[in-house]
């Protein structure tokens, strides 16, 4: 028998949820590049080799076996080969957490309007720094999982997974940039990173037991964060266009494609390229409080009242709005003195357009 809820029995019970990815929203800094970066020689170079081969093997050459967010599953058995610890983890994840501006006011508006989630491939040692700073109970985050001391690796075979680390970094990152679902033709760079990787990870590692730290974690990529949405729909009862999810990440994709083919509101907050193309509504702002006017419309009117909301973007229309957290708002419009956010409706005919805007955005505002 079904447990009697008096909330429901009188009507108040939800029918809009939010679920938001960290990275360009909440977060500014990569946790995952940090960490490379602290405990791997020439670290930044290494993890931008892994996380080009990951999207190319994903993207590019649409392999059965690839998919977006086997980066932070790539370099774990790297970071254990230079000595990181679970403790190490968390306290260079605790100093070079870099939080978007307003994003604690932001969270404790969203959290108090409607059932709210993260999915992020951050580890969580980062995520719990970052639940920490923004005041969010663990019970609403999806995360990759993993412990770095559970996992033993030898002496032996540390030395053999540090000179493969090695190999990778005497590699040149390609700059060619990918157009989503677009064939290309690879240069002679990204041939030689994809022939030295996939001899790494479908030989070399697979020969060594600290292959066994891929095997056990569960890393959070595109595919998991679209099932994160379709449990969610199961557990909450709200359906996808009573959904507002808000990503930027290559990872986000797929979860922003089943909100917006459903008619709910998928936001791209400072996205990527491949976001921009996934998503009804488009946003560039150096704070997060665009997003928590957006989202409170959508929760109040509706995806229409959104777009409505969008193509009257501007100071008189916003001062005039009856918004529940007046304090919230006045921020926005204060520290967007001269300019406010960038908002668009994205569709066919202006998703280039605006995919290259945010994209160039996206990298200067994340400087990565």
């Amino acid at each position: 028998m079904n447990e009697y809820d008096p909330l429901a029995e009188i009507g108040l019970m939800h029918d809009k949820q939010l679920v938001c990815s960290c990275r360009g929203f909440l977060q500014l800094n990569n946790s995952s590049r940090d960490l490379c970066q602290r405990f791997i020689p020439k670290g930044d170079a290494f993890y931008d080799l892994i996380s080009r081969y990951d999207d190319m093997v994903a993207y590019v050459l649409n392999r059965s076996d690839g998919r977006s967010g086997n980066t932070v599953r790539f370099i774990a058995p790297f970071l254990k080969a230079f000595g990181i610890t679970d403790y190490a983890a968390m306290e260079h994840c605790r100093n070079t957490l870099n939080i978007m501006p307003e994003a604690k006011r932001v969270m404790k508006h969203l959290t108090d309007t409607l059932p709210t989630f993260i999915t992020t491939s951050s580890y969580e040692h980062n995520v719990m720094n970052l639940r920490d700073q923004l005041d969010i109970p663990s019970t609403v985050v999806d995360c990759t999982d993993l412990s770095f001391d559970d996992n033993l690796i030898s002496r032996h075979e540390a030395k053999a997974v540090r000179e493969m680390a090695g190999r990778i970094t005497g590699l040149r990152v390609p700059r060619h940039e990918y157009k989503l679902n677009v064939p290309v033709k690879l240069k002679q760079d990204e041939i030689e990173m994809i022939k030295t990787l996939d001899e790494i990870f479908n030989d070399k590692i697979r020969e060594l037991s600290a292959s066994e730290i891929m095997r056990n974690m569960r890393a959070v990529g595109a595919n998991e964060k679209a099932y994160f949405l379709i449990d969610l729909k199961k557990r909450t009862q709200i359906e996808f266009e009573g959904t507002a999810f808000i990503g930027g990440d290559i990872t986000d994709i797929y979860a922003l494609e089943t909100v917006c083919d459903r008619g709910g509101l998928a936001l791209s907050f400072n996205g990527c390229d491949f976001a921009v193309r996934k998503s009804n509504v488009a946003v560039m702002s150096r704070d997060c409080t665009a997003a928590a006017v957006l989202v409170q419309e959508f929760y109040n009117e509706g995806i229409e009242a959104v777009f409505d909301l969008v193509e009257n973007w501007n100071r008189e229309t916003l001062k005039k709005k009856d918004f529940p957290d007046p304090y919230l708002m006045s921020a926005m419009l204060e520290s967007n003195p001269k300019k406010l956010p960038e908002v668009h409706i994205v569709n066919r005919d202006n998703a280039e357009e605006i995919a290259q805007k945010s994209e160039a955005y996206r990298k200067k505002i994340l400087r990565q």
